[in-house]
């Protein structure tokens, strides 16, 4: 996650895309690179529950948590509020959870990729890494990224999704795409614990 770049986290409900966001602005708080979480998924009664549950501190200062329900809001009010908090803590990182959300607020599909485009340029020229995650219907195997066309303007996508095995249902990482980089190609088992992904 350099410096102005901008990844994709896609995958199916439960899989640890919100996990993966949350560990991404807490860690990053901790290593003195402030951040920012936007969610337009979870209420702040169940986000304030997982972040409590893998022991970070909701009160700190350089994790700043925004909660918005994708039909209360206003696009180009939610996008201003976005960048000035961005601006106020002098963020490093932001999450943006979830585009499917995000495209309830913006049903128009041009006016949608102008918009991320918009949010991700920003991103890059003001070196915030950006994390934005994307539901996808598909369990099991992945057929194509649904993504409303945003894989493109990402350096990296990630892709999260389950595995079976027996009886068990495990998680696993694959790296689609890593801008500029000769990557791992193999697909990586994780788990959720405590501490997060591992």
């Amino acid at each position: 996650y350099w410096p102005g770049s901008a990844t994709l986290v896609i995958g199916p409900s439960g899989c640890g895309k919100t996990v993966m966001g949350l560990q991404f602005i807490f860690g990053g708080a901790r290593a003195g690179e402030p951040g920012v979480f936007a969610s337009l998924q979870e209420n702040p009664v169940q986000l304030e529950r997982m972040i409590h549950g893998f022991g970070w501190n909701p009160d700190d200062p350089g994790a700043v948590v925004l909660c918005d329900s994708p039909n209360d809001i206003y696009v180009d009010q939610w996008f201003y509020r976005l960048l000035d908090t961005l601006e106020s803590v002098h963020a490093r990182r932001v999450v943006i959870d979830s585009l499917g959300d995000l495209a309830v607020a913006c049903p128009d599909d041009k006016r949608f990729r102008e918009f991320i485009y918009s949010l991700l340029n920003y991103c890059s020229r003001a070196g915030i890494s950006a994390i934005v995650t994307f539901e996808s219907p598909e369990l099991y195997g992945h057929t194509r990224l649904s993504e409303r066309g945003v894989s493109h303007l990402s350096d990296n996508v990630i892709l999260l999704q389950f595995l079976r095995g027996g009886s068990e249902l495990t998680r696993a990482l694959t790296i689609l795409k890593a801008r500029g980089s000769d990557h791992d190609h193999f697909t990586r088992q994780f788990q959720i614990t405590p501490a997060g992904i591992v």
